[in-house]
């Protein structure tokens, strides 16, 4: 017996559910002004360790 979870029917719900994570929300802001290198990344996100950065860039 498989279960399907629902998705929600409001697409910002959707939206947070999908990059509500502090972090994530953190990396796109730099992001949106272009390719940046990790240790860039590292630098504009003073309290980030490198595990936890390594993570939330592979989940997105």
């Amino acid at each position: 017996m498989s279960i399907k979870k629902e998705l929600p029917a409001c697409p910002v719900e959707l939206t947070v559910g999908l990059i509500g994570d502090k972090w994530k929300i953190l990396i796109i802001r730099d992001l949106l002004t272009g390719t940046k290198r990790f240790g860039e990344l590292k630098k504009s996100l003073n309290n980030v360790t490198q595990k936890v950065l390594t993570n939330k860039l592979r989940e997105m």
